[in-house]
């Protein structure tokens, strides 16, 4: 079965969600607290997960990812109608008067996380690309091996739990905090030979950049 097979499958459970009473909130501004309430706690879940620090559970890992999904994209986007702002809402000003920026943030969310899903089979470390040891007595190969990364030594940022909840901003999420999304991930992305660790922590930093524009408090 494909992956995007499966992940379409969870996603429409993850669509059924039970919902959380927030501060007495009510109609869309407590249906957007309860997504994203669900969505912090997939985060929760799933940190010491991709941190090493927790059994890997794939199906797990998965069932959050389409969560996550589940939440982001149109799905987040049309639970903030242009209505006064209840003081029960953690949303600001500044949402709706940058609209395009946090609707571009909630379809990077959605993207990354199908990503996520796309990437939790490979584990913890990247797939190796296949070795080109056949083209070792050309000189096109000796030129392939040269230009070869070692995806082991890509430099990993250590993160928090609340950073990885999207609670604290990342240093990364800070610096790119004035960047549009399509500048930050404007290239093509194989997230089915990327390790999860990598994906996830590409969509902890898109939660961070949106709490921290659109977001008050904690």
């Amino acid at each position: 079965m494909k992956r995007s097979t499966t992940i379409g499958a969870i996603i429409a459970s993850s669509l059924g969600a039970a919902a959380f009473a927030h501060n007495g909130a009510t109609g869309v501004v407590l249906e957007r607290m309860n997504g994203m309430s669900a969505m912090k706690k997939v985060m929760g879940e799933l940190a010491p997960m991709m941190r090493g620090e927790a059994p890997y559970d794939v199906a797990a890992a998965q069932k959050g990812a389409a969560t996550i999904m589940a939440h982001a994209g149109g799905n987040m986007v049309k639970l903030f109608p242009e209505e006064a702002i209840p003081a029960t809402s953690y949303a600001v000003p500044a949402l709706w008067e940058r609209w395009n920026d946090f609707s571009d943030l909630a379809d990077l969310l959605a993207s990354q996380a199908f990503g996520l899903a796309m990437a939790v089979p490979n584990g913890l470390t990247a797939p190796r690309p296949a070795s080109p040891l056949h083209d070792m007595g050309t000189m096109d190969g000796m030129a392939d091996m040269s230009g070869m990364a070692d995806t082991d030594a890509l430099p990993s940022q250590e993160l928090t739990v609340a950073q990885l909840m999207g609670v604290e901003p990342t240093a990364d999420a800070r610096a790119s905090a004035t960047v549009l999304p399509e500048e930050r991930d404007n290239g093509v992305l194989d997230y089915t030979a990327m390790a999860a660790p990598a994906a996830f922590e590409m969509v902890s930093q898109t939660c961070a950049a949106c709490h921290s524009k659109f977001r008050r408090g904690s």
